[in-house]
Order: C-alpha cells, then sequence, then structure tokens
C-alpha cells in the first residue's frame, strides 16, 4: 500500500476531488433523473477516495495538510 500511496499525486487529487463533489451536488439538484443517478453511483468513488486519504494519514504518516483539502488552496 505504501509503493502504492508514493504514486499518488495528492495536490491533484484534492482538487479533483473537489471538482467531482461540486459536479455530484450539481447533477444532484439537476432536473434530469439521469444525472441524478448518475451523481448518486459516483459518490462511490468518493469513498474510495476518502479511504485512500485516510489510510495515508493514520497508517503512513502523511501529513493531514498534505493529504486534505483544508479550506485552504494547497
Amino acid at each position: 500500500m505504501e509503493d502504492f500511496l508514493k504514486e499518488i499525486d495528492f495536490k491533484a487529487l484534492k482538487k479533483q476531488k473537489a471538482i467531482l463533489i461540486n459536479m455530484i451536488q450539481d447533477w444532484g439538484e439537476a432536473d434530469d433523473k439521469d444525472q441524478k443517478k448518475d451523481a448518486k453511483e459516483v459518490e462511490g468513488i468518493l469513498n474510495l477516495i476518502d479511504t485512500i486519504q485516510e489510510k495515508a494519514v493514520d497508517e503512513f504518516g502523511y501529513s493531514e495538510e498534505e493529504v486534505f483539502n483544508l479550506g485552504k488552496e494547497n
């Protein structure tokens, strides 16, 4: 797992996760039933990203600032 984490660009992942969250929120509020369904389905990817981030911090000593978007641009 540690080798896997070394390959992750956490700065890019934080930005991509924020974009994904915004997309899910927009799609979830859309009038289109398919978009709402897609928004629900994509939430699983957010859970995967959360798990990767949590493991990096809790088990492998990465800093929260490096891994998570803590309300500031990193």
